[in-house]
């Protein structure tokens, strides 16, 4: 197979899988309800967990395709301390970069859009000083926030897109910024003010993944480290901002 015919059959791919994690959920349950079954809610998350094999399935096919997954940064992990030194520095950093980052953007953005500036708040404020729901949210931000998501736009994504522009430092470059945004639209629902500080996240992340070996465990850790915290503060009823 040609160098530019494999080129090709990674970007359709790409792009089905892109398109296909969009709207998986939707179509599953509108699949089920055709046939008649009806597809759980999950509280608060809905169906999040159709995204998450979504993910699943994306590993498998990658496996069937005979790609190795310690090229998209699930490499055999050998020293946990060092990973979790690095998720842990990784996740300060975060925590500062995006206070920093929403101190500046959300007054602009607001002023400029007139969006919500506690929008992502609103969305989860069922969280509030719900104690079974919480011990029930965090298991699954590790599962389908830090652990799938840091795998389909740092691991997959990524390396897909430097792999069709030829894996040059350019294309890398590309790369880590193309993930970030669509990283960033993934979270729309957070509206501009929250989009925005997110793909500047995806972007430190991104940058870091290649920058470590394009290795994922860190970027997962400081992912779920992050997320926790955030969750927490929701319900304990602590303004995030």
């Amino acid at each position: 197979m040609s160098n530019a015919i494999a080129r090709l059959i990674n970007f359709v791919e790409a792009a089905v899988v892109m398109i296909a994690d969009k709207y998986f959920a939707t179509w599953t349950v509108a699949l089920a309800l055709a046939m008649g079954i009806a597809l759980p809610d999950m509280p608060l998350l809905k169906h999040t967990y159709l995204a998450f094999a979504f993910v699943l399935a994306l590993l498998v096919w990658l496996k069937l395709r005979g790609e190795k997954l310690s090229d998209f940064g699930l490499i055999v992990p050998r020293r946990w301390l060092l990973y979790a030194a690095l998720g842990l520095g990784l996740a300060i950093v975060g925590i500062v970069l995006d206070g920093a980052v929403r101190s500046i953007s959300t007054p602009l953005i607001v002023s400029w859009t007139g969006a919500d500036p506690h929008l992502d708040q609103k969305t989860f404020a069922e969280l509030k000083g719900n104690l079974p729901l919480f011990l029930m949210i965090v298991p699954c931000i590790w599962l389908f926030a830090a652990f799938g998501e840091e795998f389909l736009y740092r691991g997959y994504l990524l390396n897909r897109i430097a792999q069709i522009l030829g894996g040059s430092r350019a294309a890398w470059v590309v790369a880590v910024v193309g993930q970030a945004a669509a990283f960033g639209l993934a979270h729309f629902y957070q509206g501009p003010v929250g989009m925005f500080p997110i793909f500047v996240g995806g972007l430190l992340s991104g940058i870091v993944s290649v920058a470590w070996g394009r290795n994922l465990w860190p970027v997962i850790l400081a992912h779920g480290l992050v997320d926790t915290l955030g969750f927490t503060f929701l319900y304990l009823g602590i303004p995030l901002s």
